[in-house]
């Protein structure tokens, strides 16, 4: 077949044209993983491992300029091509300038452009211009973090998250740290994290943990997998992924599983505050494969406050409350 055994990544939010994309890639024999949006996009890169990404210019959460200048930096030798409705030559041009090596515009009414163009890009060795390019502006990304700035501003959950009679409701001072929370049956999972300090990678780290997520969030939800019920087991398996993702970041979290009943339990990945989850801290995620994770208990009391700082001095405090 045309694209056999060529891994794609299609990061794309038009759910429709995403999977008529992706199947005439499985028809060409390529092995095909999709991305609904550009945060989910970068993570899948990293797990994924693509031979080539397909990318979408306009999309929610993070767009494609960014999706490409963060894939350039991260993977300069990553073809990227970009399929957006866009056709205004400028935008074309600062696409191709930015180290897409093809730009290809919908509507798509001949698919082997498609494959054709992947075929190309496969083909070709970047020239030392682009190479030095590309070069020029890693030391860029590495100097101003404004960029994996913004990744992390538009990744910042709501101040309140609700779930039926639970309520979770956040502040803090800087973003450092990020809460997550799921409802999980009539309990409450709460995700804290805590992202490295000065480091681009905390951007994708969390947003690896925010796709890794999904999946044992969603085979609960259809009574497939019970692993959300367990922050030990969970934390283990986030820990496995990160390192499999080939990003040496370590990452600080805590998995914390309300109950109704005031019953806490608990697993630590290296948060440092406040004193009693420290007193229960493992190592931090993404430092070595094959982790174990202790689960303790403790009791709550509605409302439950949760006060996290960091040597840096940014804070986190989380209300918990059940009604």
């Amino acid at each position: 077949m045309l694209l056999a055994g060529v891994r794609v990544l299609v990061i794309e939010d038009e759910t429709v044209f995403r999977h008529q994309l992706a199947g005439y890639l499985e028809r060409c024999g390529a092995a095909v993983f999709q991305a609904e949006d550009g945060i989910e996009g970068m993570a899948a890169a990293a797990l994924s491992h693509p031979d080539v990404v397909l990318c979408d210019l306009n999309m929610p959460a993070m767009d494609g300029h960014e999706v490409l200048a963060c894939l350039s930096a991260r993977y300069p030798d990553l073809p990227v091509i970009v399929i957006s409705a866009q056709s205004r030559m400028d935008v074309v041009a600062r696409v191709l300038r930015a180290g897409a090596r093809d730009y290809l515009i919908k509507p798509i009414r001949d698919w082997e452009l498609v494959s054709y163009s992947i075929s190309q890009c496969l083909a070709e060795q970047p020239s030392a211009v682009q190479q030095f390019e590309l070069l020029e502006h890693l030391d860029a990304l590495r100097s101003d973090d404004r960029l994996a700035t913004r990744i992390a501003n538009q990744m910042t959950k709501p101040s309140l998250q609700e779930w039926g009679p639970w309520e979770v409701t956040s502040q803090g001072r800087g973003n450092l740290f990020i809460p997550e929370s799921f409802k999980v049956g009539e309990r409450l999972l709460v995700l804290i994290m805590e992202l490295p300090v000065g480091g681009r990678d905390g951007a994708f780290c969390s947003a690896l943990v925010r796709m890794l997520m999904n999946t044992p969030f969603r085979q609960y939800q259809r009574g497939e997998n019970r692993l959300i019920e367990h922050p030990g087991k969970l934390l283990a398996y986030l820990n496995w992924h990160l390192v499999e993702s080939g990003i040496r970041q370590p990452m600080s979290v805590a998995a914390l599983l309300f109950d109704q009943d005031d019953n806490l339990l608990f697993a630590n990945a290296g948060l440092s505050s406040p004193h009693w989850l420290a007193r229960h801290g493992g190592l931090s995620l993404g430092l070595m494969r094959d982790i174990t994770y202790p689960v303790h208990r403790r009791s709550w009391h509605d409302p439950f406050m949760l006060d996290v700082n960091s040597d840096s001095g940014q804070s986190l405090n989380v209300r918990v409350h059940h009604h």
